[in-house]
């Protein structure tokens, strides 16, 4: 009885119900960034529901979907790293595993061209025109569906997918075909 009310509580703070909605539309790429992180399933799914429960327990988090997703991916890259640390101190920890954990810090080289590359990108898309800039953004920063992009600007499905198709060859003509790092 008393989880009941426990449960009920919950769902009525905004404040999870904003983080639960955030967290559910992102929780697939979260997955598929644990499981390629920490190799074994089962780790990758404690992992994001030990995030999920942070994320729940940070009342002072600013209630914006792109901070609550950095925080998420934050969060989740330190508890996986705190997992590996535990086998580690263990004694129970498999070097294959470690060596599969991302460097800290890239090469100077690979962050300079990194930068580079988004100045030129950013550049490229405040050249284009302002609908099919929009269509970009919506796409690669709010991971929207070419359906919800559509409605949201009122056009057609194929209208933003020629918009993406622009925006995506203006930005490989800038960045001159070049594989970047």
């Amino acid at each position: 009885m008393a989880d009941e009310r426990e449960t009920a509580a919950a769902v009525e703070d905004p404040h999870v119900a904003f983080v639960t909605g955030v967290f559910v539309r992102f929780q697939r790429s979260l997955q598929r960034y644990l499981r390629d992180l920490l190799v074994r399933r089962e780790d990758a799914e404690d992992v994001a529901q030990e995030t999920y429960l942070r994320l729940v327990r940070s009342a002072g988090i600013e209630r914006s979907e792109m901070r609550i997703r950095a925080l998420m991916f934050r969060a989740a890259t330190n508890l996986a790293y705190d997992r590996f640390r535990q086998r580690q101190a263990r004694g129970r920890h498999d070097d294959g595993e470690l060596s599969l954990l991302p460097d800290e810090k890239p090469a100077a080289e690979r962050v300079v061209a990194l930068e580079q590359a988004v100045a030129i990108v950013e550049r490229t898309l405040l050249g284009l025109p302002a609908r099919c800039r929009q269509v970009f953004l919506l796409r690669a920063s709010h991971e929207c569906s070419y359906e919800e992009i559509a409605e949201r600007l009122g056009v057609s499905k194929r209208t933003v997918e020629r918009e993406m198709q622009a925006a995506l060859e203006a930005c490989q003509r800038a960045l001159g075909g070049s594989q970047w790092p």
